[in-house]
């Protein structure tokens, strides 16, 4: 039997859990060494999830020097990007990252350079890549010219500023809910219409009261200029709790398609009359996963449907629209 491939986790908060919960923690060809976070508990919360796999530690460092893991997952907020990264570079170890990939430009093309010049396996956790109703209803773009879209994220916003909802609320660590929740859409916005030109970007802000640290827009809006010439409009709130949720509408010269819902289900309706439902998976990250443990293991990017560099590039358009609220500007060139 082949070697189990040794996992090493920095950062286990609940993004970690449910990538353990949705199947990774059972894949059989993988072995879980280490676990990183300066939460101690929730480091040993993790390592409880896999039946007592693996060392905890709250210093990255010492977790790779110990472990000597064959891949490395990187699971922490936009603010805490870099440094991690840099040292898991340093080792010359594969790994996959969750989104955003930084909080800043700089951060994410440093490190992309990195990893081209070191020929990395890498991914980012844009899970929604891997979904049946994503893959048909790009496949189904292609036959004919994208048109625009319009679609985000809408939700009241936390109750109560504990645990992520402290800092997910602070512009200088969460980047905004553009960046840091609606970058799903970004993404998909990306991968099914191709690349992004231009971004015009407006706030909302003060709608509600909240406390000094509440740094981040209540809303915004953000319009997407692509090279191909379509049009998208994608939309954030953390204000608006009635009638909320996640969707995106896309139309081409031949479809309109409504993904609805975390799980991204779909309905398709073609000019012929056609209507096709497809509903999304609820343990996706298990597909995405699988991708990335099989190309640790074989050598080959083949499988992975979202880059380093795909990360990147979602970052940029995310921090030109905060540049276009500031600026009031169009922004191009980015």
């Amino acid at each position: 039997m082949a070697k189990p491939v040794d996992l090493a986790f920095i950062g286990c908060g609940g993004i970690t859990q449910s990538h353990l919960d949705q199947g990774l923690g059972s894949f059989p060809d993988v072995r879980f060494v280490g676990w990183c976070d300066i939460n101690l508990e929730q480091a040993e919360a993790r390592r409880a999830q896999v039946d007592g796999q693996g060392l905890v530690f709250d210093d990255p460092e010492k977790l790779l020097a110990e472990t000597k893991p064959d891949a490395v997952y990187i699971m922490l907020p936009p603010f805490a990007h870099g440094p991690v990264e840099d040292l898991v570079l340093d080792h010359d170890l594969p790994f996959f990252v969750e989104k955003p990939v930084a909080i800043d430009v700089e951060t994410a093309v440093r490190i992309h350079e990195a990893v081209k010049r070191k020929g990395l396996t890498t991914t980012v956790g844009f899970m929604n890549r891997y979904r049946d109703s994503v893959l048909r209803v790009r496949e189904l773009v292609s036959r004919s010219m994208p048109v625009m879209m319009h679609g985000g994220w809408l939700g009241g916003g936390p109750e109560a500023y504990e645990g992520i909802w402290k800092w997910w609320v602070q512009k200088d660590q969460s980047g905004g809910q553009f960046l840091e929740q609606t970058v799903h859409t970004i993404d998909l916005a990306r991968f099914l219409f191709g690349e992004v030109k231009s971004v015009y970007a407006t706030p909302v802000r003060d709608r509600k009261d909240r406390p000094d640290f509440f740094t981040i827009e209540d809303a915004s809006m953000v319009q997407l200029g692509f090279e191909n010439g379509a049009t998208g409009n994608l939309y954030s709130s953390c204000c608006t709790p009635a009638g909320g949720g996640i969707s995106l509408d896309v139309w081409t010269t031949s479809m309109h398609a409504r993904f609805d819902s975390w799980e991204h289900s779909v309905r398709i309706d073609e000019e012929e009359g056609t209507r096709t439902e497809i509903k999304g998976e609820e343990n996706i990250f298990a597909r995405e996963d699988r991708a990335f443990i099989d190309a640790v293991k074989s050598g080959s990017d083949e499988g992975l449907l979202c880059s380093y560099e795909d990360g990147l590039k979602s970052v940029q358009i995310a921090c030109a629209a905060d540049e276009s609220m500031k600026t009031g500007k169009a922004i191009r060139d980015f």
